[in-house]
């Protein structure tokens, strides 16, 4: 590959900020190259959004990828500074000659009453154990259906309200097959063509495409209602002149493949 981007003119300091699989990727690339990285996460781990598979189980093999990621930035001579929120001021103290932003998304929340005494469907995974066991899951695409699967598996009674005609219809083929066989097989709900109107407590009011509304009764509620890209403004207007390479999640939320390609390319983009 090294023939098609063109050998570095010279070893240049790289920053990178956000310690998920896309800022891992790109440091390890670039730290290949001869450049010397540093990584900037703000908590305590490297990982970034795959931390939950330590949890999940259903997600052996990406947790391992993760996990090698990581050995594979802390193998390398690449500095790793934990704990730390960039902004501008960290930029322009380290005074890097590239800067690569791995900064991620975050949850969207749409206007939906209620919907901010709900919690995001990943926060299942940052705690010991959920007691409730009705729990309904509002958005049925690919996170909110593993992320009510996993529960199912747990012991809990599981619905999903999802607006589409399907549940994860982001997702395809085989892979999606087998999901909707393992949420059958562990008896979660499915309620399709309904949109969410309002949340309590302990409850969701939703209603179909003609207008036909209905109450669900719960004993906790979460939400899997997509993802927003991070802004990145304040940290480019930081870099001043310097090459600015925005990766992964941070471009715009998808698949773990996908940002690794944006983290790859940039790495190798530096010359």
């Amino acid at each position: 590959m090294f023939s098609e981007f063109g050998k570095p003119e010279k070893s240049r300091k790289v920053l990178i900020i956000g310690g998920g699989p896309a800022g891992m990727q790109a440091a390890i690339t670039a730290c290949n190259r001869g450049h010397k990285v540093t990584l900037v996460d703000e908590h305590t781990a490297l990982g970034g959004v795959l931390n939950f598979t330590d949890i999940d189980v259903d997600k052996d093999d990406l947790r391992a990828f993760k996990n090698l990621l990581a050995a594979e930035v802390q193998k390398r001579n690449i500095e790793v500074i934990y704990g730390k929120k960039a902004n501008g001021d960290l930029i322009k103290q380290q005074r890097p000659e590239a800067l690569i932003l791995a900064i991620g998304a975050t949850p969207s929340m749409p206007p939906i009453k209620g919907l901010n005494t709900a919690a995001q469907a990943l926060e299942i995974f940052n705690q010991k154990e959920i007691k409730e066991k009705r729990i309904i899951m509002i958005g049925g695409g690919l996170v909110g259906c593993e992320a009510g699967l996993h529960l199912a598996k747990s012991g809990h009674k599981v619905t999903i309200i999802e607006m589409l005609e399907k549940v994860a219809k982001d997702s395809f083929g085989m892979y999606r097959e087998a999901l909707v066989q393992e949420m059958e097989k562990y008896e979660i709900s499915t309620l399709t063509g309904h949109h969410c109107m309002e949340i309590t407590s302990n409850s969701v009011r939703c209603a179909d495409e003609l207008g036909n509304e209905k109450t669900l009764a719960a004993d906790r509620i979460f939400y899997a209602l997509g993802m927003k890209s991070n802004k990145t403004d304040e940290l480019k207007s930081a870099a001043g002149n310097i090459p600015v390479f925005e990766i992964g999640d941070c471009i715009h939320p998808g698949k773990v493949d996908a940002a690794l390609k944006t983290a790859y390319l940039a790495a190798m983009n530096i010359i």
